[in-house]
């Protein structure tokens, strides 16, 4: 009965309440303890996802850190295999790649010394793979370059991060630069390759052009010599007509010959501007002595007038200037039958002005535009009036753009042609003592000089010794350097003409031996070499002064002159 009792219905109700709170505490604990554990496991992926996601940020980085190093070495340098290798070896420097190989076809790349680069171990294979792809934990990439497989780039990565994305980015960015730095080389290979391509073949063009240079005024100075020899003996009948027929040709080869090896000199990028203080009333009385009778023979007009006052010495290249005007002057008197050709001429603000026009056929419209051209003719037909090689007004527009002129012209069919050229010329050192001092200087004042002539060709020995007897000078003769060398060193001579290009040993040689033992006479270059270089190579080898062939009496006489008179004076 107490069981029913209040105070028993009491009991059984805390005894209930007791067992529904442990039930509940035990089922929250559960709950709890079961939150705590996916809460400690969420943790651990996320301090396990970090610890990833830090290695990753890493390897970028130093993956980065060293690409855009070594990138700024590849652009400063030529591949360098040293550095190459640095590079593969900076790559493994983080926690995912353990080794790095590159190999290299020597077909393909060629002028290196190694062809197989890396840095620790990579298990080889013999495969041949055309595409990028991961085997095992191996990452290889083939070195392409206009489809053409140069070689292999292999990455091998630990094993918890192989054929993850994040990895193959990286390592296609270092592929790029690999392929970058092999293609730059390559480049440059090729371009070193082709530069020396064209300087042997530059070479070759100049080394043919001097060397024809030498062969045709070799022979031009034998013809040119004997004629003027033969010029101050007594002729009889018709040997004066057929010598002057002779004299003619002979110059009329002379300027064919210098038009030919002028051009391909332009060509070969051999012809040079000499500046020098010269005479403009004697480049005026040359062209007055040239022309004069050209024009007197066609029964036309030719004058040269100044516009403004000309310094009697211009300073420039008196021989360009002379050889433009020369083709200017002689192509409007070869075109003009009937009238007048008239030389302007114009010095203001250290420029030479100068027109030259002619009263001629004129120059048609449709040759007009390739008037300049080389072996332009305005009659190219084999039954043209007017011979020529038409190279002259090519070489003169070349002539003046290398002089840094201006050159331009206007014409009309039947009425005639107007050239204006425009050169830069200053106004020159005043030299006339000097030239007075050796004006007064005679042919007597030389004769009976000691005079020794090393040339191996026989004509030319001849000519010269013809040419000296005219101021009494007896030359004693030999063939080559070698035999120059011995009677320079035991026979005193007062001045000798030294051939440059001879057998067992050439001009240049023999005076540079000379010189280097203390001989101090007055060694003149006997030379057809007309280029700058060549002229340099004769006055560094010791020589005092060059004698260009074919060269006059005249000429011979006055360098004689030149560098004897005021010793015998």
């Amino acid at each position: 009965m107490q069981q029913d009792s209040p105070s028993g219905r009491k009991l059984r109700r805390e005894i209930n309440s007791r067992k529904e709170a442990e039930r509940l505490l035990e089922e929250k604990s559960l709950e709890l303890y079961e939150s705590n554990r996916q809460l400690s496991f969420a943790l651990k992926k996320i301090e396990i996802q970090s610890e990833n996601d830090l290695r990753k940020l890493e390897f970028k980085e130093s993956i980065d850190a060293t690409l855009i190093s070594y990138g700024r070495l590849f652009l400063a340098n030529t591949f360098d295999e040293a550095l190459v290798n640095s590079f593969l070896k900076a790559l493994t420097n983080n926690t995912v790649v353990e080794a790095i190989h590159m190999s290299l076809g020597t077909e393909h790349v060629g002028s290196l010394v190694n062809y197989q680069f890396g840095y620790g171990q990579i298990k080889s294979s013999t495969e041949e793979r055309e595409e990028s792809c991961w085997l095992g934990n191996c990452f290889y990439v083939p070195i392409k370059l206009d489809d053409r497989k140069l070689g292999e780039l292999i990455f091998l990565a630990s094993e918890e991060y192989s054929k993850q994305a994040f990895i193959t980015k990286q390592f296609g960015l270092v592929s790029d630069l690999i392929h970058g730095l092999i293609s730059r080389h390559l480049s440059l290979k090729r371009e070193i390759e082709l530069r020396k391509i064209a300087e042997e073949s530059e070479q070759a063009t100049k080394d043919f052009v001097a060397m024809i240079n030498h062969e045709l005024r070799t022979p031009l100075s034998g013809v040119l010599g004997s004629a003027e020899l033969l010029s101050k003996t007594e002729l009889v009948g018709k040997q004066t007509d057929f010598l002057n027929n002779l004299m003619q040709s002979g110059e009329l080869l002379r300027v064919i010959i210098n038009d030919l090896l002028d051009f391909s000199k332009m060509n070969a990028g051999m012809m040079e501007i000499i500046d020098h203080s010269f005479s403009w009333p004697d480049l005026e009385q040359t062209l007055s002595g040239l022309f004069r009778s050209k024009a007197f023979e066609k029964q036309i007009n030719f004058s040269i007038i100044k516009r403004s006052k000309i310094p009697n010495y211009l300073f420039g290249d008196s021989e360009r200037l002379t050889q433009i005007l020369v083709n200017l002057i002689g192509n409007a008197i070869k075109f003009t039958s009937e009238g007048e050709v008239t030389l302007y001429v114009e010095w203001c603000d250290e420029h030479l002005f100068f027109e030259v026009i002619d009263t001629g056929i004129g120059i048609p419209l449709e040759t007009q535009s390739s008037l300049f051209d080389p072996f332009v003719q305005a009659d190219p037909s084999s039954k043209r009036k007017y011979e020529g090689t038409g190279l002259g007004l090519a070489i003169c527009k070349n002539l003046v753009d290398l002089m840094g002129g201006e050159i331009s012209f206007i014409s009309e069919i039947n009425k005639g042609t107007l050239f204006r050229v425009k050169l830069p010329f200053y106004q020159g050192r005043e030299q006339e003592a000097m030239q007075e001092e050796l004006l007064s200087l005679k042919s007597s004042d030389i004769s009976g000089c000691s005079i020794l002539v090393v040339d191996d060709i026989r004509m030319n020995q001849i000519i010269v010794v013809q040419m000296l007897k005219k101021f009494g000078i007896t030359p004693k003769l030999t063939n080559n350097g070698q035999e120059a060398i011995e009677l320079a060193t035991s026979t005193t001579y007062d001045l000798i003409f030294m051939d440059c290009r001879m057998p067992e040993m050439d001009g240049y040689e023999a005076t540079t031996f000379l010189r280097e033992r203390g001989y101090r006479k007055p060694i003149i270059a006997l030379t057809a070499g007309t280029t700058l270089s060549e002229r340099d190579k004769c006055i560094q080898s010791g020589m005092d002064d060059i004698l260009t062939k074919p060269f006059t009496s005249e000429e011979i006489g006055c360098i004689i002159i030149k560098w004897l008179g005021r010793e015998r004076l």
